[in-house]
């Protein structure tokens, strides 16, 4: 598994009218309630408009790192810094019951980004 650190990710806005960070009960004891979040990260990529892209991920916190989400009241546009395990995820989709596979980041570590000026 690929252990990654992403600095100056922003707190996407969430789905409709979800909010940008969700939370659910967990099918597991061990993980008790888990947070469901998206960010993006804009990267440079000299063959995209304005030589630039954004990367987008979803991220999963679960236990104490639930906790520690749900204390820092993220919300869309929150700058975050974060150490995360990358892994993929393999659902069932509700409608067609096609399988699909995603990117998902499990989250190890989070802080507030500094803004660079207090």
């Amino acid at each position: 598994m690929l252990k990654l650190i992403i600095t100056e990710a922003v707190v996407s806005k969430g789905y409709n009218d979800d909010p940008a960070v969700r939370y659910f009960s967990s099918n597991s004891e061990n993980t008790g309630q888990v947070a469901n979040f998206r960010i993006g990260k804009r990267v440079y990529d000299s063959k995209a408009e304005n030589n630039h892209r954004w990367l987008n991920f979803t991220v999963k916190a679960f236990g104490d790192m639930c906790e520690r989400v749900k204390r820092m009241k993220l919300k869309e546009g929150s700058y975050i810094n974060i150490i995360a395990r990358y892994d993929e995820e393999t659902w069932e989709t509700k409608d067609t019951h096609e399988t699909r596979t995603g990117v998902v980041l499990y989250l190890d570590e989070i802080e507030y980004a500094s803004s660079g000026n207090g």
